[in-house]
């Protein structure tokens, strides 16, 4: 009796035992069930149940029961159950239509795949029986029952199976490559972490170790799952003059459109407001695609809390879908719109998020609001420390020409703009410690120039003065002083003074006033004396 055909295994590892008198071959797909994310050479079904069969045929002698069975024809090939297999995942973003086809049996060439994706996690689970015992390799009912099986997104067990302990993978590098070693036997791999701008995650997939492959078994199997990013953007539209405390900011959330392995079946851009900032009415000021505004049907606004989402309805998803990746490549645009009500600390600061089902959310830039706060003193000029405080003298706040001026001391107010609004105020007044204070005053942001930058200068405008005390004119009126941002500060920014007004005129009563009044008291009793005397000798003459 010949002795059977000795085994080979090719070099790089992949061991697919290549059997010289049976000619199936079966580009397979590592058994993913819709193709969507890993795509395999030449995979058929009719490939795949020759493939099935010769399996089959190999079982069928095990079932006679004796060792010499347990061979089988040595042209089908055995699987070896003391190797070592293994799983190497090559991860990129989708290719598009045109994209190369991954080879199970080898890595791919330099230049057939693009933009590989780095950071993506794969974790691998032994598919089990539902009473956690071990599948039998060796039952061709098993090998039909893999091709049956639709994966949860959600990486549970398939109905009817269950899930061993996970093993992760290592993260793909650079390259987008990763490998892990796995004994024979069944697993299910899921992809259960991937940098944030990963929308669509590829679906989990089945694994043999080994594989049917080439008309062989292929141990180190090679796998191409791949992914569409999406990229989310939080900008901060400028404050138009209004720079008080209540204004409202627009912040634009745009989100390009990715390719996806999938129909669409969610779309949510959402920005969830912190405490110091208010939606105003909806919270949303407008929705367009590239510019143009998105049909209203195509979306709802709803806002909970502080948290306020746009959700495409399905007029929308149809949008999205019709035909499937026909916008990719677009961007939708949000306008939210908020009212600053607090500044806390000055720095006001939030993202935005966009969800594509309960596992998927990419987050945006962050981005941040700063603010400051402006105060006062006034007091009579000449005077320091806690004498000479007035009260009751009045203000108006104006924005610098040249807000970032490197010396503040010499703004000149924005006047075109006129005297803001801070709070529900426009006008401040000096407390009975003489302070002055304008609490909320916006300094910078992280997208605007001068970006974040930590002062800014404004124009203060004395338009009542304390009772008792001139009020300066012209010029003399205005004041620049230097916002910084932060909370109120500790020391007050400006003492300001007033010159005390000049009284009225008041009879003159010193040296010279005297001087006359005695000139004329004099001659007032010079007068008397004569009159007297005159008087005597009229009365001696008539005597």
């Amino acid at each position: 009796m010949t002795s059977p055909p000795a085994r080979t295994y090719p070099t790089q590892r992949s061991r697919s035992l290549m059997c010289r008198r049976i000619h199936y071959r079966w580009g397979a797909h590592c058994i993913h069930p819709n193709g969507a994310s890993l795509t395999m050479k030449k995979h058929t079904s009719s490939r795949v149940l020759a493939a099935l069969g010769v399996v089959a045929l190999s079982t069928l002698a095990i079932a006679g029961g004796s060792s010499a069975a347990f061979a089988a024809p040595a042209e089908y090939g055995n699987i070896d159950f003391t190797e070592t297999g293994s799983l190497t995942v090559h991860k990129y973003l989708h290719q598009g239509a045109q994209g190369a086809v991954g080879d199970i049996s080898q890595p791919p060439a330099a230049d057939d795949f693009t933009h590989p994706v780095e950071g993506v996690v794969f974790t691998v689970y032994p598919l089990m029986q539902t009473d956690d015992a071990a599948l039998d390799m060796t039952a061709p009912a098993t090998w039909e029952g893999l091709r049956a099986i639709q994966p949860n997104s959600a990486c549970v067990a398939p109905a009817g199976y269950s899930l061993g302990d996970p093993t992760a993978m290592p993260a793909t590098g650079a390259d987008g490559v990763s490998t892990l070693d796995l004994p024979v036997g069944f697993y299910q791999v899921c992809e259960t972490a991937a940098p944030a701008n990963i929308v669509d995650r590829s679906l989990p997939f089945i694994l043999a170790v080994p594989m049917p492959h080439e008309g062989g078994w292929l141990y180190d199997v090679h796998a191409y799952p791949k992914n569409g990013t999406g990229e989310l953007v939080k900008s901060v539209s400028t404050l138009d003059g209004r720079t008080g405390l209540g204004s409202t900011i627009t912040f634009p959330v745009t989100m390009t459109i990715p390719e996806l392995a999938d129909a669409w079946t969610t779309f949510v851009i959402s920005d969830n407001f912190e405490s110091r900032l208010a939606p105003v009415g909806n919270g949303v000021t407008s929705v367009s695609v590239d510019g143009t505004a998105l049909a209203a049907a195509n979306y709802t606004v709803a806002a909970v809390g502080n948290k306020v989402s746009v959700t495409f309805t399905q007029a929308g998803i149809d949008w999205l879908n019709a035909p499937k990746n026909a916008q990719a490549g677009k961007s939708i645009t949000v306008d939210f719109t908020a009212k600053v009500i607090a500044i806390g600390d000055g720095a006001i600061v939030n993202d935005a998020t966009f969800t594509n089902g309960p596992s998927v959310e990419v987050r945006s830039n962050r981005v941040s609001t700063n603010w400051g706060s402006l105060e006062l003193l006034k007091r009579a000029a000449g005077t320091t420390g806690a004498t000479g405080l007035l009260e009751g003298a009045r203000f108006e706040v104006y924005n610098a020409v040249t807000p970032y001026a490197a010396d503040c001391t010499a703004a000149v107010a924005d006047v075109v703009t006129g005297p803001l609004t801070v709070g529900t105020a426009s006008t401040f007044t000096s407390n009975a410690s003489g302070v002055v204070a304008i609490p909320g005053l916006f300094v910078s942001d992280s997208v605007n120039p001068s970006v974040n930058a930590v002062q800014r200068c404004y124009v203060v405008k004395e338009i009542v003065a304390p009772t008792g005390y001139v009020l300066p004119t012209g010029a003399a009126a205005f004041t620049g002083v230097t916002v910084t941002a932060g909370a109120t500060p500790a020391v007050l920014n400006l003492d300001l003074a007033n010159t005390p007004v000049e009284g009225p005129d008041l009879p003159l009563t010193g040296a010279n006033g005297q001087l006359v009044l005695l000139y004329a008291g004099g001659a007032a009793a010079a007068i008397a004396v004569g009159l007297v005397l005159v008087n005597r000798r009229r009365a001696r003459a008539n005597s």
